[in-house]
């Protein structure tokens, strides 16, 4: 199976890449108006954008061909849109295919843009970003910006039928795991506790009457709430995929978890007494619901555990939390334990998870009367995953 993975990279301002990405734009924007009037098919854009394109500009002919291109996917987004207001390319950016070579000896990108003429752009390249491109089958057209290279990385991954699978269940406090060699565990992001802070010092921002202080305020605890949050799921993520490489990965389908936690019924509102739709959740529920992401978690650890040789699978989670997979009773919502044999809610998830895939469930997990896994230190080579830098509050991982 192909995966493609990109690389972000820094380049050093280069006055020749700064003339290229503007006539790109001018390029594009003229090939619109040309594809709004004639038709945007690429042999229609060809005919009635190619020469003049070579006359007006004296770049690679690949520049040209790419510069229709982008304009017929502006052209049909706008179509599908149904936009009112004529397209037109604002970003300065270029897709450049069979014209550039990287040179990861002199952390360069070299481009041919002209007849006999080449942009050297110096990148700020990492050995971490010259191992995954050495890694590579292939590199795929590259996407240069003003500040940024996008590099398209192609790798062959064998995914082949595991024997062995591991259950994930991603809550709001922890992400559970089962696997079905009998390894269990908990671990604790503190992803909730960040939500509700951040949405607190929000709260507080806003009653500051300087329009300018509280616009800057916002801004940088919004930026701060969201690369915390991306650092601890991607920690999360790699914790997982390196200690379950090679297992099958099976978590729940969460797709429809913003439409379940907005839902309104028809019943009696109590203000104003008339029967209307009322959410059926509280306010403060449907705001931690909504802040929460259940999908990025599980994005990044479906991709990097793809990259890992795991394959990953999703299934129905109706009644996975509910039915206790020990005795068969029914755990509330509000219960962290079943009331009848003690198994933890959340590992019930994972265990419930495994039984819809047809496998026997772990011996040592079921015989056993488990209410919480056992509490270990997680150490990580660049920073601890239970530092969370302010007030000294700790995350845990539970194995």
């Amino acid at each position: 199976m192909e995966l493609i993975k990109t690389l972000i990279v820094e380049y050093e301002r280069n006055e020749l890449m700064e003339k290229l990405l503007e006539d790109f734009r001018d390029m594009i924007n003229f090939s619109i108006e040309r594809g709004l009037k004639y038709g945007y098919s690429l042999k229609k854009l060809h005919e009635n954008c190619y020469k003049e394109l070579k006359k007006r500009y004296d770049y690679h002919t690949m520049i040209y061909i790419q510069a229709y291109r982008f304009a017929q996917s502006i052209i049909r987004s706008w179509k599908s849109n149904n936009g009112k207001e004529k397209p037109i390319a604002r970003k300065k950016l270029i897709r450049l295919k069979n014209v550039f070579k990287l040179d990861l000896k002199n952390n360069q990108v070299i481009i041919n843009y002209k007849p006999r003429q080449k942009i050297f752009l110096k990148l700020r390249l990492s050995d971490y970003h010259k191992q995954q491109i050495k890694n590579a089958k292939e590199v795929a057209e590259i996407l240069v910006n003003e500040k940024h290279v996008f590099i398209p990385l192609t790798y062959e991954i064998d995914l082949t039928k595991p024997d062995k699978f591991v259950a994930i269940d991603v809550n709001e406090n922890n992400i559970a795991f089962v696997s079905s060699d009998g390894k269990a565990g908990k671990i604790e992001t503190g992803v909730k506790e960040l939500k509700v802070g951040y949405s607190e010092k929000r709260r507080k921002i806003n009653r500051i009457r300087n329009k300018r202080k509280r616009k800057e305020l916002l801004k940088k605890y919004s930026g701060r709430e969201q690369n915390r949050t991306k650092d601890t799921l991607h920690k999360v993520s790699k914790f997982i995929a390196e200690n379950f490489k090679g297992y099958g990965v099976i978590m729940e389908d969460l797709k429809l978890l913003r439409r379940t936690a907005n839902r309104k019924v028809k019943k009696l509102n109590r203000y104003n007494h008339k029967i209307q739709k009322v959410s059926v959740n509280s306010d403060f529920m449907k705001f931690r619901l909504n802040a929460f992401p259940f999908r990025m978690i599980q994005f990044y650890i479906q991709y990097k555990s793809l990259f890992s040789g795991s394959p990953v699978y999703f299934l129905n989670p109706k009644n996975t939390s509910k039915i206790c997979f020990r005795c068969g009773g029914t755990i509330n919502a509000s219960e962290k334990f079943c009331k009848n044999c003690g198994l933890d809610r959340d590992i019930n998830a994972c265990l419930n998870l495994l039984k819809m895939w047809g496998l026997p469930p772990p011996e040592s997990l079921f015989n056993a009367k488990m209410t919480l896994p056992l509490t270990i230190k997680y150490e990580d080579k660049a920073k601890d995953l239970s530092r969370r830098g302010n007030g000294g509050n700790h995350r845990r991982v539970q194995i």
